[in-house]
């Protein structure tokens, strides 16, 4: 029950619970709830997206009773899975995907990765089989749904959220070598998390819970490598065609959506593609024909608004525009609490999220376009320095350069100047070149490369040398002879947007009550994505080189030409107006030295320099520090 509510937010048309060992087998409502123990417990919160009646409710119980399912997601090729079961004989109680799950199972419980390799959606559920007294855990293969876990002396618990394993007694302690990585490239990439003993099932991945042991994970998809031929032929048609059908795919629904719009390509391609088929497809499932656009913006120098409102007006949606005068700093403790990490760029979604709530229950974002077709400025120094390392001895990388960067952090660090570490962090990422996974973690602002900001940073820096490096555990991305564009690619894919990017959609949408889809992330668009060479997503230094072909044929032309905005706040510009105040306030020498985690010399050192645009990524240390903080107090978390 405690765990149910934890993450009550996350479904709040409905709850329900299974005991395993209750005859017969039933979904209990919670005044119902027998006051009994139980060997397997399950518990769903339900948003009711699709067949909104009773009959979808979870748990899902097979006829039989041997089968329970609690499921959060969607499957968007389930009516094509269903066509498939009915023609085998199989009979259908509901017209939901929840019962697709229940009889694809049933038909093979030994080998689910063979059909769990079949869904087009964005899921994670547990399946309880009381015949095998065994538990299936699966997650979709892009992490769109999240999946925690914690394992403690036999006893299994699982959740969307971790407020939901910290309401059933799982005692926060801090994950020092996840903060480590956190504080250099501001997410948790990989599978732990913050809290010490808390994991996440991998994306695209199933595994066995028995006697409350997990076994490993099994994994029942790959990213395709890329296909010289994918890259023959009309490519922009096919993307177009391909892309245009995932939108079709999950426009379905029983509830209101709509579409965040920012003035970017990928949200104006959604919005294209979803007014079209609102005015064009009668069979659509919709409660209404209505093409909903939203928009916000907090009065800083990457609001999108206008853009935003010239693209709605291009496709006569129905448009929400709105500012807020926000100081992100005041509401973090409330945003932390739903992201569960004391993340930077979550802020901004999260208010987006509960002003979409008031009209709709469902909302698209554009979200893995980037990723899919090389659409950030990262994308740009890798597709041109990244032919350096082709060119670039490991012995000249190890004996020379690596040196070199060293010697040349000593000697700036014992400058004092502040403002010129922003042209030594450039430098040493060129004399990085050879080291694949070193030049990417240095372009994604990493710091341990150099020994000597342990120190500069941490309070007690022996408390964190013997963790990884950001290039140690990114390395497994950087192995195959692929062109280091894909390489880059796949290792965004695969780590930030999932670990960074779909937390914050996810927790976002969620804390509201609004279930967040994301078209670009549809399966076979990114297998299709994938098997085009980086090559033709970026030429020489123009990102999106395909894509923006595909959008040609769609988007108006002043859409094209914009330079890309980022949904996120500016630290220098939010040092000038609140956060250099509460840095001071808050991080003080006693909270430093009581806590053992950040050095207090290094905050000084950003109180005292003259504020400067150059100066973003110190701006950005201290604010994850003050994060980092609140994320302390709000879950009463053990150092």
């Amino acid at each position: 029950m405690a765990m149910s509510r934890a993450q009550a937010h996350r479904g709040p048309d409905g709850v329900g619970f299974y005991l395993d060992g209750a005859e017969p087998a039933v979904v209990f409502s919670p005044d119902e709830l027998p006051d009994t123990a139980s060997r397997v417990a399950l518990a769903h919160q339900r948003l009711a997206i699709l067949d909104p009646s009773s009959a979808g409710r979870q748990p899902m119980i097979s006829p039989d009773g041997r089968l329970a399912l609690v499921f959060n997601g969607e499957i968007y090729n389930f009516r094509e899975l269903r066509r498939e079961l009915r023609a085998d004989g199989t009979d259908f109680r509901t017209d939901t995907d929840t019962e697709v799950l229940l009889h694809l199972y049933s038909r093979d419980p030994e080998h689910p990765e063979r059909w769990l390799s079949r869904l087009n959606g964005i899921f994670a559920f547990a399946l309880w089989d009381r015949a095998r007294e065994e538990l299936l855990l699966a997650r979709d293969p892009f992490g769109v749904k999240p999946l925690h876990f914690a394992s403690e002396e036999g006893c299994f618990r699982f959740g969307s959220e971790i407020k939901s394993l910290l309401a059933a007694g799982w005692r926060p302690r801090l994950n020092r070598a996840a903060l480590h990585l956190f504080m250099n490239v501001r997410y948790v990439p990989g599978n732990e998390t913050l809290f010490q003993g808390v994991e996440r099932l991998p994306p695209g991945t199933c595994a066995r819970v028995r006697d409350g042991h997990m076994s490993t994970p099994l994994r029942f998809y790959e990213l395709p490598g890329s296909d010289p031929a994918q890259g023959e032929g009309d490519v922009p048609a096919r993307m177009g065609r391909i892309f245009h059908e995932s939108v079709e795919r999950q426009l379905l629904s029983d509830a209101p959506l709509g579409m965040a719009l920012s003035g970017g390509l990928d949200s104006g391609m959604i919005v294209a593609a979803a007014s079209r088929l609102l005015r064009d497809d009668a069979d659509l499932r919709l409660p209404d024909r209505i093409c909903r656009t939203f928009t916000l913006g907090f009065h800083e120098p990457n609001d999108e608004n206008e853009a935003a409102a010239a693209v709605a007006e291009h496709f006569g949606s129905l448009h929400t525009d709105r500012m807020l005068d926000l100081n992100p700093l005041a509401r973090a403790r409330d945003v932390i609490r739903a992201v569960e990490e004391p993340k930077i760029n979550m802020l901004q979604g999260y208010e987006l999220a509960g002003m979409v709530r008031e009209h709709v229950k469902v909302l698209f974002s554009g979200l893995g376009g980037d990723e899919l077709f090389a659409g950030y400025d990262i994308h740009r120094f890798c597709n041109t320095l990244g032919h350096l390392h082709r060119f670039t001895p490991a012995a000249l990388q190890k004996w020379l350069l690596a040196p070199v960067g060293g010697a040349l952090w000593h000697l700036q660090s014992r400058s004092g100047f502040l403002r010129t570490e922003h042209y030594r962090i450039g430098a040493q990422i060129l004399l990085s070149a050879g080291d694949r996974a070193g030049f990417y973690t240095r372009l994604r602002n990493a710091w341990d490369g150099d020994a000597g900001m342990y120190a500069r940073v941490y309070a007690r820096p022996d408390d964190f040398r013997d963790f990884p490096t950001c290039a140690e555990v990114f390395r497994p991305h950087f192995e195959s002879d692929a062109p280091y564009l894909e390489q880059v690619l796949r290792a965004e894919f695969q780590e930030k947007m999932v670990n960074d990017f779909l937390v914050n959609e996810d927790r976002n949408t969620s804390a509201h009550g609004v279930e967040g889809r994301v078209p670009f992330l549809d399966r076979e668009l990114v297998d299709a994505a994938f098997r085009l060479p980086a090559a033709q997503k970026m030429r020489g230094r123009q990102t999106k080189a395909i894509w923006r072909e595909v959008a040609r044929r769609d988007l108006p032309a002043f859409l094209l030409e914009r330079k890309k905005q980022g949904f996120t706040f500016s630290s220098y510009h939010q040092w000038q107006k609140d956060l250099r105040g509460v840095v001071e306030a808050r991080l003080t020498r006693g909270w430093c030295e009581e806590t053992g985690l950040f050095s207090h010399d290094f905050v000084r050192s950003v109180l005292n320099a003259p504020p400067h645009p150059n100066l973003r990524w110190h701006y950005f240390m201290v604010w994850m520090m003050l994060g980092v903080q609140d994320w302390l107090e709000v879950f009463d978390v053990e150092l």
